[in-house]
């Protein structure tokens, strides 16, 4: 189910947000020369809040240990590093909406 996770002005294209969904923690991002995304907002490493990451308009890069991911599909940049789960976005009449039910966020192997 959709929910309504903010207005459409409050993302301007290279930045990135948290919010809420469901249960889930959310990076809601429009990445630069991309569309806006929506993937966990933990870290799958280590499962720590990604509020204080680093964002340079297309890579999101966790502040714990530095691993990253692109922001267009979610993917890690380092080799064998987990990737984001991606939640479907919707945008109406300038309102953004995520639905984050059923998708659990992806967590590395121990």
């Amino acid at each position: 189910m959709f929910e309504r996770v903010c207005k459409e002005e409050a993302l301007a294209e290279g930045d990135m947000r948290i919010v809420v969904a469901g249960a889930q923690l959310v990076v809601l991002a429009w990445p630069e020369n991309g569309v806006i995304k929506a993937f966990q907002g933990v870290c799958p490493h280590t499962n720590t809040p990604l509020t204080d990451a680093e964002f340079d308009g297309v890579e999101l890069v966790c502040p714990i240990h530095r691993w990253s991911w692109s922001m267009h599909t979610g993917v890690a940049s380092h080799p064998h590093a987990t990737p984001l789960a991606e939640y479907p976005v919707k945008i109406d009449t300038g309102v953004v909406y995520i639905d984050a039910e059923g998708i659990a966020p992806i967590f590395a192997a121990p």
